[in-house]
């Protein structure tokens, strides 16, 4: 039997923040995708390969902007597997990078949105950066355009940036 990985989608948490106050007071909605899924898999992977730039990219930047960053974690849900969840409005307490959930979770106990996370960085399976030059990271919601609703797909594309890795990045 094959685990389904729950992911609460970026597309409600990312359209709040620059969209139509209709798409912002939608609810959440999961997709869900094997654990064999392998472009979802490459997704999360890529993201972690460039998790660490992104790190240094919030260290560098000023805590005012901080808002601009998110994370998505897989957290483990009370029946055993993982749920994806947007985590936002990140800050350092410390050493640790800790948030917020961004969406409602489905399976997960005691969590609400708004919910504290510590984030950990083995948990972490998407990042994003939103920039002027549009939202930068969100690798899993890259792969999950071609499933959506064509008009929400398209208002994705419109915020996404060209390529998930903003230019500086380059070596």
């Amino acid at each position: 039997m094959r685990m389904i990985r729950p992911i609460l989608t970026a597309l409600m948490v990312a359209l709040a923040c620059v969209a139509t106050p209709a798409l912002a007071q939608k609810p959440d909605q999961v997709w869900g995708y094997s654990d064999q899924d392998a472009q979802m898999n490459a997704a999360i992977e890529q993201a972690r390969a460039h998790y660490p730039m992104f790190i240094a990219e919030l260290h560098g930047a000023p805590p005012s902007s901080f808002g601009a960053f998110g994370v998505k974690v897989g957290l483990t849900q009370s029946s055993g597997g993982q749920e994806h969840i947007w985590v936002g409005n990140l800050r350092f307490e410390g050493e640790d990078l800790v948030g917020e959930l961004l969406n409602e979770p489905v399976g997960l106990p005691g969590m609400r949105r708004g919910s504290r996370v510590v984030v950990r960085d083995g948990d972490v399976s998407d990042w994003s950066i939103d920039t002027p030059q549009g939202q930068y990271g969100s690798f899993t919601t890259r792969v999950m355009l071609p499933s959506l609703d064509p008009e929400l797909a398209a208002q994705m594309r419109a915020h996404l940036a060209p390529s998930p890795l903003p230019p500086h990045w380059s070596s």
